[in-house]
């Protein structure tokens, strides 16, 4: 019989590893692994699992569509690569760098100014320039 998890995961939106929240249980957090679904809360970074009863309540609830996903903004681990947005000259362009948890970072990153791809970062780009009304370039 084949994994399905990868699966499941993909049909409800969510990555493999990709934390999120599920609306009515949102004082959990829950990712898919390869081969179950976990659930733990964070406390102060450490991550604590629970009991899997609790995890296949919501996960059940899920799938019957009581419920619905919360997709969790993206944040970089220490050293990874993101994209965002560089004053370059007059207009405001797309840069990458890499994660160090620098103050400026969490700064970015509680704007939604921090993206996984470049092209994610282009596509918000025209708007975020709007808002500031700013010139930009792509």
């Amino acid at each position: 019989m084949a994994n399905l998890i990868p699966q499941i995961a993909q049909m409800l939106g969510v990555e493999l590893g990709e934390e999120f929240k599920i609306k009515g249980y949102e004082e959990w957090f829950y990712k898919f692994d390869n081969d179950r679904v976990l659930m733990f809360k964070h406390n102060d970074d450490v991550k604590m699992p629970v009991a899997p009863v609790s995890v296949y309540v919501a996960f059940l609830a899920l799938l019957r569509g009581e419920c619905e996903i919360i997709k969790l903004p993206w944040k970089p681990k220490k050293g990874e690569t993101y994209y965002t947005f560089a004053l370059l000259g007059d207009k405001w362009v797309v840069r990458s760098s890499w994660w160090g948890g620098f103050p400026n970072e969490y700064a970015l990153l509680d704007k939604g100014w921090v993206y996984r791809t470049c092209e994610k970062a282009q596509a918000a780009l025209p708007a975020v320039a709007k808002e500031i009304g700013v010139e930009y370039e792509l």
